[in-house]
């Protein structure tokens, strides 16, 4: 059958493409979430029994996020909880799966009996090319990995996704229901919409922002995922904020970190996705880029030359990415259809054996808090509150660490909360989530300069992580340095 007949013959409305959902299925709503898909499946719910629902810092909510869905909607998220969904754990009326984007298919894949069978991928994906092949779009992720393995693949195609390039296509004789978005301008009524789970006071903030920025079409390449970013995130996006004086003097250090011919991986989080704009990679030559995601401005370094992979050892020439989320709207415009950029699965693309095959790789990375041994705790605060999962932040750090010269970076503004809390702390407080053991701790930079840790006993580390605390701090930290590791 021709692709386009057979196309046709899948195309149909929200509401019936959910109908593929049974009861005591396990369903997928990854990162990028579908913007009509989620709601059809919620209007299914006196009638679906109990499902399982598995999210990774979903962009909206057609209430399964609400108190008294649970009975229904099992939730389950993986990876990345996100500002938008924290409240479900918080109450825990959801829960999280320790996982990485490299192993989470491992149990299933060698038909483990603690792996979970995936029943169906509700995924939003660009319109077909003329071969009949779709992308999803810069936010791909593990989708990829999910369509592989799913019973049945629902796909939204939105011709607001740019097309990408890499190994992140889907053809349509894959795909087993499809549903289409009109083909419009994003209008002030479609981003009143994604905002509108929003309580009034943030909703009102955020469309203050936007109205600053001018046109609304400069939001396309993201969509509804704007509902789940803070103001200062939305505000770096559209370039309306300066990264602050304490971002700059990380930067700073991170640059002297940073070898010419690099190749570099940062995160999304703070302080991280303020060091392009920062300056951090000022002056650098030939470096390469091998990441799990983007910040804004580093595909303006690839265009202006910066980074351009002539020295990397893998993917020589190409800026490699799981995702481009994170990337503002003047990066995303170069980066669509544009084959310099290239997507690729994380089982593949973030495999610590893949990672450590670059030579000098430099993982750049954040965390909430270190304590004086060098665990690095980048998941919850006052305890065990989670504020996010790990991300792909274990196996590039761990990657780093394997790769020839390589470097795995730590970055920590050394105070929280508005300068009353330390993030050099004696020890983590009881139930905090360790992300990266000891073991793997390598260098951390604050505002305050850089701990070198590898190497080192508990009394050198407690000394280099007191150097880069807040002088507020210090001598509180040395008195507990002293109980700690002297007799």
């Amino acid at each position: 059958m021709d692709w386009r007949e057979e196309y046709q013959r899948k195309l149909g409305s929200e509401d019936e493409a959910v109908k593929a959902v049974k009861e005591g299925d396990r369903v997928v709503v990854p990162f990028g979430t579908p913007r009509i898909l989620p709601a059809a499946l919620a209007r299914r719910r006196q009638e679906l029994g109990r499902i399982d629902l598995r999210l990774a810092a979903p962009a909206v909510d057609p209430g399964w996020l609400q108190p008294g869905w649970q009975d229904v909607f099992g939730i389950e998220f993986e990876l990345f909880i996100g500002d938008f969904a924290r409240h479900v754990t918080d109450d825990r009326r959801g829960t999280y799966l320790p996982n990485t984007f490299s192993l989470g298919f491992k149990a299933q894949d060698e038909g483990r009996p603690e792996g979970e069978r995936i029943d169906v991928l509700m995924a939003a994906v660009t319109p077909p090319d003329e071969r009949g092949y779709c992308t999803f779009g810069p936010h791909f992720w593990n989708k990829g990995s999910y369509a592989r393995r799913a019973r049945t693949v629902i796909a939204e195609v939105d011709p607001l996704l740019p097309r990408m390039h890499g190994d992140c296509r889907i053809h349509v004789s894959k795909l087993d229901h499809i549903v289409e978005l009109p083909d419009t301008p994003v209008t002030r009524e479609m981003v009143e919409e994604w905002l509108a789970p929003l309580p009034p006071e943030r909703r009102a903030d955020m469309m203050s922002i936007l109205e600053l920025a001018g046109d609304f079409n400069r939001l396309a390449p993201v969509g509804p995922l704007i509902a789940f970013v803070e103001p200062d995130v939305l505000r770096r996006y559209l370039g309306l904020m300066e990264p602050p004086d304490f971002a700059k003097a990380i930067a700073g250090y991170l640059n002297e970190l940073v070898p010419d011919g690099a190749t570099i991986q940062i995160g999304i989080g703070e302080p991280s996705a303020l060091m392009p704009k920062a300056g951090a990679f000022d002056n650098k030559l030939n470096l390469g880029l091998h990441t799990e995601m983007a910040a804004p401005g580093l595909a303006k370094l690839v265009e202006a030359g910066v980074i351009n992979g002539k020295r990397k050892t893998i993917h020589k020439e190409k800026a490699v990415a799981v995702a481009w989320s994170g990337a503002n709207d003047e990066d995303l415009a170069i980066i669509a259809d544009n084959p310099t950029f290239e997507l690729y699965d994380p089982e593949y693309l973030l495999d610590v054996k893949v990672i450590a095959q670059n030579d000098n790789y430099c993982a750049i990375n954040n965390a909430l808090s270190v304590d004086l041994t060098g665990q690095i705790n980048s998941e919850s605060v006052f305890g065990a509150r989670m504020i996010n999962g790990t991300g792909g932040q274990p196996e590039t750090h761990i990657g780093a660490l394997f790769s020839k010269g390589g470097r795995a970076i730590t970055l920590l503004p050394s105070t929280a909360l508005g300068g009353s809390v330390s993030r050099v702390v004696a020890q983590q407080e009881q139930g905090s989530l360790i992300t990266i053991p000891r073991f793997f701790a390598d260098m951390v930079v604050s505002e305050y300069g850089v701990a070198r840790l590898m190497g080192k006993n508990h009394r050198q580390r407690a000394e280099e992580l007191i150097a880069i605390a807040h002088p507020d701090f210090r001598a509180e930290l040395r008195k507990e340095a002293q109980r700690l590791f002297y007799p």
